[in-house]
Parts: C-alpha cells; structure tokens; sequence
C-alpha cells in the first residue's frame, strides 16, 4: 500500500497493539478462480521470529484455502473504521479556505505465508488462545471447558486451523500528522464536539499519536 512518510508507523508494539484492538482482518489470496477475501478473526504470537505468527480458522466450507495458490502469499488487512475529518475544524481554513475534507484512520497490511492446521489439540490452542483474548470483556470468561468436550470436537471437525508465518509489515496511522498545532487542535476539538464515542475514541488517538498535551 501507498504510505506517505508522515502517516508510516514502525514501533512494532504500537502495530501489535492494534492488532489486538482490532482482530477482525480481512485474509486476500490468490486462487484458482481469481482474487478472493474472507473476514476473520485473528490473533498474534510472539514466536521469537522477527515478526512473529497470526494465528485463526476458516470453516471448512469456506474453499478460500482450498483454491488459494501454493506459490503466493496472502495479504492480511487490519483497520479501524477511522474517522471523518470536516476542513472546518481547521482554524487555518477561516484564513486562507486552504484546507479539504479528509478521513483519519489506521490500517496494517502484513503479507504472509500460510499452513493450515487439522491436528485437533494444535486447532484447540488456537481457539483457546483466541477466545481468552476475547473474553477479557468479561467478568466471567467463558473458555472451551465450559461446553462438553464431545461437543467441542464436533465443533472442531467443522473447521481448520492456520498459521501465517509473516513476511513483511506496513503500517499506516493518519491521525492529523503534519498539520500544523493549531489544526490539530481544531481537530481535536471538533471531534470531541460532536459528542459521540466513535469521535471521542479518534480524538484520543489524535491527542496520543500527536503528543498533543506534552507540547501545551
């Protein structure tokens, strides 16, 4: 993907951390019928290699795998929904009317290579790994044990596991970089304005990616 210099993000803990907000990926391969995508769930370990693996399942129906061509790789997508960014939150724009509409968002696209996984303990780490990830939204995790075992494998006979090994990482965060002070204030301002969660939660980032405060 297209990354200006201003937008390009290289602390891999801040592109892991995002990846553990935001795990619904967007897997894009290769196949015997053309380009297909599918929309699943992913989680990351840290194996030691330089970038570590992406870990998750497809249900057998999906022939995504089955068409998907050995000698490419994948594109896995992570993004948020981002935000719209109005050109009159730039105190500049009421000088010179300089200023357009924009989007802020965050996007992270990794090409990878894949191996499925149908050993049935390798397949129930990775949904034990994934759901334990997930639960932590409860105050009561539910976990694999909670649902009969016999069930669990009749569940598991259903999918296939993977792993992507990960080649190579870009990461994208547009959050008002290169404005000047005064617009990301704007920015900040207008988003916090409009008084709704989705906007508070890019006014946070505009404020942490910005460093917004320890400049004030």
């Amino acid at each position: 993907m297209h990354v200006p210099t201003n937008f390009s993000e290289n602390n891999f803990d801040s592109i892991i951390d995002f990846i553990a907000a935001n795990p619904l990926a967007t897997l894009v391969a290769q196949t015997s019928d053309g380009i297909e995508a599918c929309h699943i769930p992913l989680f990351w370990h840290n194996d030691h290699s330089q970038y570590g693996k992406l870990y998750g399942h497809f249900a057998r129906k999906n022939i995504i795998y089955q068409n998907a061509l050995a000698s490419t790789s994948w594109l896995i997508i992570f993004q948020d929904s981002g935000h719209y960014i109005s050109p009159n939150w730039y105190p500049t724009k009421a000088k010179t009317h300089k200023e357009v509409p924009t989007w802020n968002y965050q996007s992270i696209h990794i090409q990878a290579d894949i191996n499925l996984i149908e050993d049935t303990d390798r397949l129930k780490w990775v949904l034990g790994k994934m759901t334990s990830q997930q639960e932590t939204i409860s105050d009561s995790p539910w976990s694999l044990e909670d649902a009969p075992a016999a069930y669990i494998d009749t569940m598991c006979r259903a999918i296939i596991g993977f792993e992507l090994t990960i080649e190579a990482v870009q990461a994208q965060f547009k959050l008002s970089q290169g404005k000047v002070e005064e617009n990301i204030a704007g920015v900040i301002n207008g988003l916090n304005e409009l008084n709704t969660e989705h906007a508070a939660t890019m006014a946070h980032k505009v404020v942490k990616q910005n460093g917004y405060h320890s400049r004030r």
